[in-house]
């Protein structure tokens, strides 16, 4: 009868209806699939070209709800999950997601309830590490992005634009990022056109490489296209920046966490007569923005270097008809660190060693007969490969 279910329908919550009507009341028309969950969207582009590749951020449930092949049964029930337990997984994920968008966007413009109790010196070092880019162009009157976006907070961000849902800024000379904090069902329509250019532009690499051949100048792999990376390549480095945003902002919610428990069960006696306050702990900002510009301007010109060494290798044997090579050993780091080194040996006169750091490319270069030593930055890798291959010439002309 309509008594009997209104009386299952009501809650420990029902007396505090007088503030909100809804409060306590279940909704019996209530559909879970109804509600709209976000989910994180990360884009490269090449402004020049329009080439985009993009990887969302999903849950166990959103992948397996977007599946063509997922295999419902009577219950509701996905996979052997409860309707319930996915419910609830899925609006963990979307609060995550809306969560770490938010602490990047923070980066750029600070939240609104917030933005009135910062300080005025932080509000001028906030200013201060965002640049705003009038056009977006390749050719920028700016130092380059990968240099002012580091750790350290003192370091900038090239914006393009800054929008409640979407924030792009300047990844390096080359390529774009956009962060996106879109609905599951726009994030599993983009992956599917994601995918299909992804095929139509391997197709069309394919048949540029067999034109072009290994000797262009984007090198090996280099679609006209996508740039100086190829299409799976900008794919992979998508899903990887990703990842990193995820890990980060776990840490920095673990590490607040532990510091809030820990100031907790610190044993403060109250004076008498005053009532407790509860302290908040402030963490400061894990910078995951800043921290995802400086590893995809690595990743990118980490490859970039990687391209000249074998260009420099045939450019020995068949160019300078020399037998013999140089030997290069990376050395071996986290997959997530900030920085790339290696070490170039060659016959008994060259030793380098180089570190990347962003787009800044560093050469410490020792000499064992003179005892020289020398260090000098460059900012491409065709400044490099012109170094190196003035370097062998003198090596050679000396052999």
């Amino acid at each position: 009868s309509p008594a009997e279910l209104s009386t299952l329908c009501k809650t420990k919550a029902e007396p505090f209806a007088i503030a909100d009507p809804t409060l306590g009341k279940i909704d019996l028309d209530f559909d879970p699939d109804k509600v709209p969950l976000l989910t994180l969207l990360f884009e490269i582009e090449k402004p020049s070209t329009g080439f985009v590749e993009r990887a969302t951020l999903s849950s166990s449930f959103l992948s397996s709800n977007t599946n063509a092949g997922a295999a419902n049964n009577s219950n509701g029930k996905i996979r052997g999950m409860h309707p319930d337990e996915r419910v609830i997984e899925a609006l963990q994920h979307s609060l995550f997601c809306a969560s770490l968008f938010e602490s990047m966007r923070g980066e750029i413009i600070p939240a609104s309830s917030t933005h009135s109790a910062m300080s005025t010196s932080n509000q001028q070092q906030r200013q201060k590490s965002v640049a705003w880019l009038s056009s977006e162009m390749e050719e920028s009157f700016l130092p380059p992005p990968s240099v002012m976006a580091g750790e350290d907070t003192s370091q900038m961000l090239c914006v393009i634009h800054c929008h409640e849902g979407e924030v792009k800024v300047q990844l390096d000379d080359e390529y774009s990022l956009t962060v996106k904090l879109i609905e599951a069902g726009t994030a599993a329509a983009a992956g599917d056109s994601s995918s299909k250019d992804a095929g139509d532009s391997s197709v069309a690499m394919s048949q540029q490489q067999q034109q072009i051949g290994d000797s262009g100048i984007g090198g090996l792999g280099a679609s006209l296209s996508s740039g100086s990376q190829s299409p799976a390549q900008l794919r992979t480095l998508c899903r990887a920046l990703l990842l990193h945003s995820q890990s980060l902002y776990h840490e920095h919610c673990m590490e607040t966490r532990l510091a809030s428990l820990a100031l907790e069960q610190k044993d403060v006696t109250p004076a008498k007569g005053f009532a407790r306050t509860k302290k908040e702990v402030k963490a400061p900002s894990p910078h995951i923005l800043q921290s995802c510009v400086s590893y995809g301007c690595k990743s990118i010109f980490e490859k970039k270097v990687r391209m000249v060494l074998k260009r420099l290798s045939r450019w020995l044997e068949k160019d300078m008809n020399c037998p013999d090579n140089f030997f290069v050993e990376w050395l071996p780091l986290a997959l997530f660190d900030s920085q790339s080194r290696f070490v170039l040996l060659f016959r008994d006169q060259i030793c380098i060693d180089v570190g990347i750091k962003g787009d800044v490319l560093r050469v410490t270069q020792t000499s064992g007969h003179a005892g020289e030593f020398r260090a000098v930055g460059f900012g491409s890798e065709l400044e490099l490969e012109c170094f190196l291959k003035l370097e062998f010439r003198r090596a050679l002309a000396h052999g």
